[in-house]
């Protein structure tokens, strides 16, 4: 038992080396049932806000307990936090090599979130998630021609404006970019971009309904 409390210790330590904190406010809060895996280069840049993983988001239903929340930053990944960012348990945040995630703040992850990033991911102020949600840019997948010969792919990075909601069990499985204050109604696949101030639903028959605007967007001070 007291192995682990050392071995567990030492792997936060390592995890803080880093990290950097910009601003007097700024605070890195992880709980013990957080892993953080940071390759050679990578780095976890806090600007100006407080960021809790693995805590139960305030005022939230209270969900049944996932075991774990996984952040793996590969070499010379960014993670980056530009104000307070709760990310709620059993979240998994996988950015790729030389790629960059950036939580723009005022942003309120639900539990079970699962980001893929291998290029460059964006989420901008005041934008939150409900449970379930899976967002990849790039899966890194690519198809071949019959001699071997690796055919090109469009890549592009996941933009997700300010003021967005994205429900529960959302899944965009590639990059696109989603204007401000649109909203992805639960169980919605995202395939292409959203205009801004829209409703998106799954039912091929609504598939976007605009003039639904949620206010404008909050000043940033």
């Amino acid at each position: 038992m007291i192995f682990n409390f050392f071995f567990k210790f030492m792997r936060r330590l390592k995890t803080l080396k880093h990290v950097q904190l910009t601003g007097q406010r700024s605070k890195f809060l992880f709980a013990g049932s957080v892993n953080i895996h940071c390759a050679k280069g990578s780095r976890i840049l806090v600007n100006g806000g407080i960021v809790r993983l693995g805590y139960p988001l305030p005022g939230h239903i209270q969900h049944a307990s996932y075991a774990t929340t996984e952040i793996t930053l590969e070499e010379g990944a960014t993670l980056q936090f530009n104000g307070d960012v709760c990310i709620a348990p059993g979240a998994t945040l996988f950015v790729g090599k030389k790629a960059t995630a950036t939580f723009a703040g005022h942003n309120f992850i639900s539990h079970n979130f699962k980001l893929i990033c291998n290029k460059e991911f964006r989420i901008g102020t005041y934008s939150n998630t409900s449970w379930n949600v899976t967002l990849i840019d790039d899966d890194l997948h690519r198809f071949r021609r019959p001699d071997g010969q690796v055919l090109r792919g469009l890549t592009r990075p996941l933009i997700i404006g300010e003021n967005v909601g994205l429900q529960m069990n959302v899944t965009i499985p590639r990059g696109v970019e989603i204007g401000n204050c649109a909203v992805i109604a639960g169980g919605t696949t995202v395939r292409q971009d959203i205009p801004q101030f829209t409703t998106s639903f799954e039912d091929a028959k609504i598939k976007v309904k605009h003039g639904l605007c949620c206010g404008p967007i909050p000043e940033k001070n």
